[in-house]
Parts: structure tokens; sequence; C-alpha cells
């Protein structure tokens, strides 16, 4: 093809590009295409350019989600493991409102940090692309997805206007995809939070994300958060009422959700109400359910538990009537008191030196004596008899 006809893009064409970007983006969005293909169709429509799509939390420092085209692949693995976190265009980008395009030479020319790491060790390399349109949907929280292409700076008079061209008429199929993408995530990570406190009910137990965020909690849960002895929110954000235990704990969860290795999953303290003890778990993802879920993943949350260690006096006594009232073992009379303490399956099982296979099979039984379908109905009938 002639050089003058890949420079020049009429209504035709430009309607065209715009289709098969939109297109990639609803194929990738209902698991028929990749998120790969949406920058790459974008790119191989400008020539000379590459294209990326990623989502960047840049208050946290965490890249969630990332796909380079066009170009060559070390650039990629670079920006991943380093360049995205120095990018000099960051604070641009999150004074921006969602849905926001821009063309950098018209509002951030990327000559205005020439001296610096990512322009010369990033952009330069890759046929000096210092040139650059994009678009910016918010995600949730600080996390924003960003469709853009990079091409070189003698080409920004015509990709600058055509590029936020296209990117416009594009803009509905990605903000739709973006709040699809944030429902289904909604609908996974309640899940997750409903799984790791139902077995928690005879604990105080809630679950935050690593920012302290307070996702849920049990009955228990919040009162004492209500109560403000233990533990307390601000702006929705859970603290320690000790000021030094309130410290390691959100380093603790900063290193969990961040899947970083920590020891310290438990933590003591005192308040004048008593003394407490924390302990953290991160609660482990999900399997992977699709392109659009790459594109939002599910963020990673920890379940926090707050015992009470003021001396006190555990009532299970009255289980003891299961016997007479469903005809259960002592063995499986025991194992519901583990659970009445708000000991896990896996807990109980240690506790009561048995394997977690037996315990969970245990657990059936008991389930079928009682006539309960879920172990949450169990627990709801064992809180009244105790």
């Amino acid at each position: 093809m002639r050089q003058e006809l890949l420079d020049h893009y009429d209504e035709g064409r430009v309607t065209a590009i715009s289709r098969d970007v939109a297109g990639a983006i609803d194929a990738a969005t209902f698991g028929a295409g990749s998120w790969d293909d949406v920058p790459l169709t974008l790119s191989r429509a400008f020539p000379g350019s590459f294209g990326l799509i990623y989502n960047m939390n840049f208050p946290e420092k965490r890249l969630n989600f990332l796909s380079v085209q066009n170009t060559d692949p070390i650039f990629a693995t670079s920006l991943a493991e380093h360049f995205a976190y120095i990018n000099p265009w960051a604070p641009f980008w999150i004074s921006k409102k969602s849905a926001f395009i821009a063309a950098s030479e018209e509002v951030y020319p990327a000559r205005t940090f020439a001296k610096s790491e990512f322009y010369n060790d990033w952009l330069l390399p890759q046929n000096k692309s210092e040139a650059a349109a994009g678009m910016k949907i918010v995600g949730e929280r600080d996390e924003a997805v960003h469709l853009l292409f990079h091409f070189p700076l003698t080409k920004s008079e015509l990709y600058d206007k055509v590029g936020k061209e296209v990117l416009s008429r594009v803009r509905g199929n990605f903000e739709r995809s973006i709040n699809l993408a944030r429902l289904l995530r909604s609908d996974v990570e309640a899940a997750l939070t409903e799984t790791a406190l139902l077995q928690r009910g005879r604990c105080a137990a809630f679950v935050v994300d690593g920012s302290r965020l307070l996702r849920d909690a049990n009955s228990k849960a919040e009162r004492l958060l209500s109560a403000g002895e233990a533990v307390v929110t601000r702006n929705g954000r859970c603290h320690l009422t000790d000021k030094e235990a309130d410290v390691r704990f959100g380093a603790t969860l900063e290193k969990l959700a961040g899947g970083i290795p920590t020891n310290a999953s438990r933590l003591a303290f005192r308040t004048s109400a008593g003394a407490w003890q924390t302990s953290l778990a991160a609660i482990p993802p999900p399997s992977s359910s699709g392109a659009i879920a790459a594109l939002l993943p599910p963020r990673r949350m920890i379940l926090v538990m707050v015992a009470d260690l003021r001396p006190r006096v555990v009532e299970t006594g009255d289980l003891a009537v299961l016997a007479g009232l469903f005809a259960l073992t002592p063995a499986e009379i025991a194992f519901c008191r583990r659970l009445l303490l708000g000991e896990s399956v896996a807990e109980a099982a240690e506790r009561l030196a048995i394997t977690e296979g037996t315990a969970r099979t245990r657990l059936k039984a008991i389930l079928h004596k009682t006539g309960t379908a879920r172990q949450s109905q169990l627990m709801l009938l064992l809180s009244r008899l105790d």
C-alpha cells in the first residue's frame, strides 16, 4: 500500500478502525477474544505505533493488568516491572475524570520530562515514540483502566486528531465493558467475603482490603465496631484503637494484600477496655473466570478475627441435648462444640486430632441428622441451643 494512502484517514477509514477496535473490546468483554487484541487492533491502524491497555492504581502503585502490543516484548516486561511505577504522566491522569480522552502533545508533551528515566530508557528506544493519545475509564476507588497508543512525534499532527476521534467513538463500548467487569467483580468479592465469614459466626470477624476498607462483617464484629473498644472505623476504614498495634495492623494488611509473605498473622494489644488479639489471613482469590475478569481482577481481601482475651466461660453444656434430639454421638457433639466456638472445619479437626477429611464426613452426618442443608443453618440451630 502506498504511503500517501497510509497517511490519509478519511471518514470511511476512521469508521472502519473504530468498528474494528469496538469489536475487539466487545469480543474481550464476552470471552470471544483477548484483551491483547484491543491495543493490537488500535496500533495496527496507525503504522509505526504501539498500543497498550492497563489497569493501574496509581495511589497504591499497584499494576492490576497490562497488555502491550506491537513492540518488542522486552519493553512490556520493563514497563510491568519498573517503568509503570515511575510514569511521569501519572499525576496528569490521576487528576482527570473517567472517560477523559487526550493527546499528549496537546496537554502534557513528553519533552516536559525529557531528562527522566522513563523518557530516555523507555519511550525513546521504541522508535522515538514520545507522543501518545489515550483514554481513561475509572474502575473503582483510585483504580483506572487506560487504553492508548504511542507513536513518533513526526506523526502527532495526524495521529493526535484521528486517534482522539477513534477513541471517542469506542468510548461507549469501553465504558460498558468496565461497568460490566465492575459488577461481576462485586459479585465475586461478595461471594468470597460471605464464604469467609460463614464459619466465623461465634467470633467477631470482618473483611477488609489492603487499604483497610471494610467490606463485610458478621454481627459480632458489627457490635465490636460500634462499641469502639478494640476496633473503630474512620471514613469506612478499620483501625485498631491502640496506635502502635494499628501501625503493625496496617503494615500487615498491605503485605497480605500484595501477596508478600509475612509472619505477622496475629497481633495482641491492650486498651483501657481490656486485652485483644487480632488474627489476619488473606482470602484466596478465585480461579480465573474469563477475559473480563482479567481486566478488573478481584482485589485481595483479608479476613480479620478479633478475640477478647479477658477471662470468660464459654457455655456450651446445653449441646448435650443434641444426643436426645437428633441422636448425635458424643464425637459429633464435640465437633459441634468446636464449630460453636468459632473454629473452621480444619481448625476443629486439628483440635480434635482427626483428619480434615474425617471432619468433613462428620459434618455431613451432622447436617443429615439435624435436617440442616448448610453449615450456616447448623450454626443457627446450635446458637439457639447454646
